[in-house]
């Protein structure tokens, strides 16, 4: 089992946000921010493939503030579990993963996934892949059509929800025996209380107004 929490020194990791080139180095806009990572914490309980990528959850927190503008907002998070997502619900994500060429994108893509239940999911692998469905997942995306692919790993699915993208879903894995597009996500409601605790030790009086010099991103 990994460490829990990693530190990062010497801006050995980064974060980049306000990018569409997949290159670090380029500087797409006035938008672009290039930022350290300090501290990685991953969820107790993650033990990779041997734990059949239960747990598959991160917590990066970076040195300094994202600034927000209007080319960079952050994503919202459901920490009340007030919403639900029904089956076939259309969803947002983005990546850099290979295209159906089999190519890496060096640009920003973006596909639309609809929702698969945990229950669902499971029942449409007969091949023991349904062991990686763990009760901290659901599914995403269609026979065929758009899809996740290697290189998106770690990308949010989000859903709308009266007029505002939630985060929803965190890739995971995908079974690499089939054809369709369906991947299974880590989701993120199981994880609410440990995200929460988390953004609470950063943040002054535990207020969602007042920020200490940080800025954290879950992947």
């Amino acid at each position: 089992m990994l460490s829990n929490r990693i530190s990062v020194n010497d801006g050995l990791y980064k974060i980049a946000v306000g990018k569409f080139n997949r290159n670090i180095n380029v500087i797409d806009n006035q938008f672009t921010q290039i930022l350290n990572v300090e501290t990685i914490y991953l969820k107790d309980g993650y033990y990779g493939p041997n734990g059949f990528h239960a747990e598959d959850l991160a917590v990066i927190v970076l040195k300094n503030k994202v600034s927000i503008s209007v080319g960079v907002a952050p994503v919202c998070v459901d920490w009340g579990s007030k919403f639900s997502v029904p089956n076939g619900a259309q969803g947002k994500i983005v990546g850099w993963g290979k295209t159906e060429k089999g190519i890496q994108s060096p640009n920003l893509l973006e596909a639309t996934l609809p929702y698969i239940d945990h229950d669902s999911c499971r029942k449409m692998y007969t091949n023991g892949f349904q062991t990686f469905v763990t009760t901290d997942k659901f599914c995403a995306g269609s026979a065929l059509g758009q899809g996740v692919d290697q290189g998106d790993s770690g990308s949010g699915l989000t859903y709308l929800h009266f007029e505002f993208y939630y985060l929803t879903g965190v890739v995971s894995v995908k079974d690499p025996n089939t054809n369709n597009s369906i991947a299974v996500f880590t989701d993120v409601k199981r994880h609410i209380q440990w995200i929460r605790d988390l953004y609470n030790n950063y943040t002054s009086y535990a207020s969602d107004n007042i920020y200490k010099p940080n800025s954290m991103v879950i992947k």
